[in-house]
């Protein structure tokens, strides 16, 4: 290839480069409103469900997700917690992925500082427990028990947040915030058994294998990636980390499609003047 020719891919590269940094930098620095952007069926579900709960109802969360997919399930999680503030509900947080405690619990102290709510009072971090499946089934027969403790090292016994509580069956709702298949896991062994009713959010490649349990009714609402995220925000009529990752990704997909038909344009240009592309 010819010196001008190899100097001039250079450029165009590093012109593309800073076109794709500029994409994604500037929509988290100025705010750019999709006008197009409605939350979708799913997603209303899932906060339809929220927000028919009468208050002081225990609502279990099931965060297993770990910091690898937080961009994504991060802000459903605290979408989730803060609805459940907002209507008086006591969320009730665990996990099985022994990578997540320490993720959850920054999501639990920042969204408790911001809403003024008190751990074992207003919501519990219950932490967690190996076993996977055994740990769902044995909550189903007593949490305390399988919970002698929660994340903090409070005792759950008499724990105000858990009071009334004795097992999965007496939580009004399930939710369950999953990177992988551990949705499955929590309707067999809790939802289905349990007759307890089950919502949930996923990465976005994994939300087309739970369309099935939704359409059954064994899941009753689906968040579905970033944009279920940012769905969730939208109801809560809230602008968090979601909406400006929806805003990132929609400027960013729209300089790649003119790149795209850019450099197609360019293509044919030149070869109908018979010169090289």
């Amino acid at each position: 290839m010819p010196a001008n020719d190899t100097q001039g891919l250079i450029r165009t590269r590093r012109i593309i480069y800073l076109l794709v940094a500029a994409a994604i930098i500037v929509p988290y620095v100025i705010q750019m409103p999709i006008p197009s952007f409605h939350a979708q069926e799913e997603a209303h579900k899932v906060y339809d469900r929220v927000e028919s709960l009468p208050a002081g109802s225990r609502v279990l969360i099931a965060m297993e997700f770990d910091p690898n997919c937080e961009a994504e399930l991060r802000p459903m999680a605290e979408g989730i917690l803060r609805h459940c503030f907002a209507r008086k509900l006591v969320p009730i947080l665990v996990t099985t992925n022994y990578i997540a405690p320490a993720l959850i619990s920054d999501i639990c102290q920042k969204i408790a500082k911001e809403t003024g709510t008190v751990s074992g009072k207003d919501w519990v971090f219950l932490g967690y427990r190996p076993g996977m499946a055994n740990v769902v089934i044995t909550m189903g027969e007593s949490i305390q028990r399988t919970f002698e403790t929660d994340n903090f090292s409070q005792t759950t016994r008499d724990m105000p947040a858990l009071a009334g509580v004795n097992s999965l069956k007496d939580v009004s709702l399930i939710t369950v915030i999953s990177l992988g298949d551990t949705v499955n896991m929590w309707i067999q062994y809790g939802s289905d058994r349990l007759k307890v009713p089950l919502v949930a959010g996923v990465t976005a490649v994994m939300a087309p294998d739970l369309y099935p349990y939704l359409n059954t009714g064994q899941v009753k609402g689906i968040l579905a990636g970033l944009r279920g995220a940012a769905d969730y925000e939208l109801l809560l009529h809230r602008s968090d980390d979601a909406a400006k990752g929806m805003q990132v990704q929609s400027v960013a997909h729209g300089l790649l499609i003119a790149l795209i038909i850019g450099a197609n344009v360019r293509f044919l240009f030149r070869r109908a003047q018979g010169k090289e592309a």
